[in-house]
């Protein structure tokens, strides 16, 4: 039987997004419904319904959770690393590493149509844009050159992880995607 009263609402919201990200991240995305989320917190799948308005805003949750751990490691790669270069080779590589370490949470966050936004979504967004953007001001020219600059840095990574992750990156031999990310920055910070 489902328990009643147990957790504050605040409890519950962080247990199930806890529960949903270790269920994505163990499991994959198809595994990611309300029954199965409120089976392993021990409530009933209704509990779920009454802390978001369906399994999307649960989603939209798990992703804030997940850009916000990257932002983190962006944070961390801006206060190491003074060069633009370096930083920009720094936070590529995190990309690429959070798409190998944690596939299916990278696939529910960047590979998976986003049908509801949150508040927290929208700040972890604006965590892991905004620096970015301002990492690329000194090789951009401008504010806006930067934002731009930044969509397409973002858009090139996923690009890679997709084709990588799709078995559709070996078109015409093997190249490593450090290595075409690499090339990539030649080109793009000339």
């Amino acid at each position: 039987m489902a328990r009643r009263k147990d957790h504050t609402r605040e409890e519950l919201l962080e247990l199930a997004v806890r529960t949903g990200r270790e269920l994505v991240a163990a499991e994959g995305t198809e595994a990611l419904t309300a029954r199965n989320v409120a089976k392993l917190m021990g409530y009933a799948p209704g509990t779920l319904y009454n802390l978001f308005e369906n399994i999307d805003g649960l989603v939209a949750e798990i992703n804030a959770r997940t850009l916000e751990d990257f932002a983190d490691g962006i944070d961390r790669i801006l206060r190491k690393y003074g060069k633009p270069r370096k930083r920009m080779e720094k936070i590529c590589a995190a990309y690429l590493k959070l798409q190998e370490r944690q596939p299916h949470l990278w696939t529910l966050c960047f590979a998976t149509p986003l049908k509801a936004r949150t508040e927290a979504y929208h700040r972890a967004v604006h965590r892991v844009f905004d620096p970015v953007t301002e990492a690329l001001l000194p090789l951009s020219g401008g504010r806006q050159s930067a934002r731009r600059d930044a969509k397409i840095l973002w858009s090139t990574l996923h690009g890679i992880c997709l084709l990588r992750k799709s078995g559709k990156f070996e078109v015409g031999g093997s190249d490593p995607a450090e290595v075409l990310v690499e090339r990539f920055l030649d080109r793009f910070l000339q």
